[in-house]
């Protein structure tokens, strides 16, 4: 679930105010609040004396589990700390694990970040991977190619699309293969430019894709 707590913050301008902050998005309880963060809404305050707007920050618990990302969100300030950060964010989510039953565990490891910023970026980043990943899904059929679908925690470890066109009838990721869909795909569109990124990469380093097969 979503959880909002009220805080006590301090304006630019010296004033002192309580603001409710949220402190914990679940994606699947509350899909506005990604759009809503994405957007910059999140915990966007005014300063009841002069006005002002401004994000306060606030540690936030990310967690989207359709897409495999748990993210533990620290204020940028916290960054001289990372190892602390690091070893309390692992320590609670192996407690929260103990607390869940066999059907409720989670398989993929939490990613830890520092400032607001840098999450909305992965965020975007991976919508407009998404879109890419649409397309392919919409022409494959037409253009003679099949897909297969990475696990979404194996395709960030390793900055790949979680759909990958393979040659048409292949059940499993072969990288020659890969190469030759992505050949094709980017011949008939040749904007899906992280589709493109992916043929250069895999150019020079077909062995990447033995690497994604060893972690699903």
């Amino acid at each position: 679930m979503s959880i909002s707590n009220l805080e006590e913050i301090t304006c630019p301008c010296g004033n002192v105010f309580e603001a409710d902050l949220i402190s914990a998005v679940s994606v699947a309880d509350n899909p506005e609040l990604k759009e809503a963060l994405i957007a910059g809404e999140i915990n966007l305050v005014s300063c009841p004396q002069c006005g002002e707007m401004f994000y306060a920050e606030c540690f936030i618990l990310y967690h989207d589990s359709e897409n495999e990302l748990i993210a533990f969100v620290y204020p940028l300030t916290f960054q001289n700390q990372a190892a602390r950060c690091r070893e309390k964010m692992l320590r609670e989510f192996r407690s929260a694990l103990d607390g869940f039953g066999e059907k409720q565990k989670i398989a993929y490891d939490p990613i830890l970040i520092f400032g607001i910023e840098d999450l909305v970026l992965i965020l975007k980043a991976e919508q407009e991977t998404e879109d890419e990943e649409s397309v392919l899904k919409h022409i494959a059929s037409k253009i003679g190619i099949g897909v297969l679908k990475v696990q979404p925690s194996i395709a960030r470890k390793f900055s790949i699309p979680k759909v990958l066109p393979v040659l048409k009838g292949s059940k499993t990721i072969d990288a020659n293969g890969v190469i030759s869909a992505l050949k094709t795909l980017l011949k008939h569109n040749p904007n899906l430019l992280n589709y493109a990124k992916l043929l250069d990469r895999l150019s020079k380093n077909k062995s990447m894709l033995d690497d994604v097969k060893k972690a699903e």
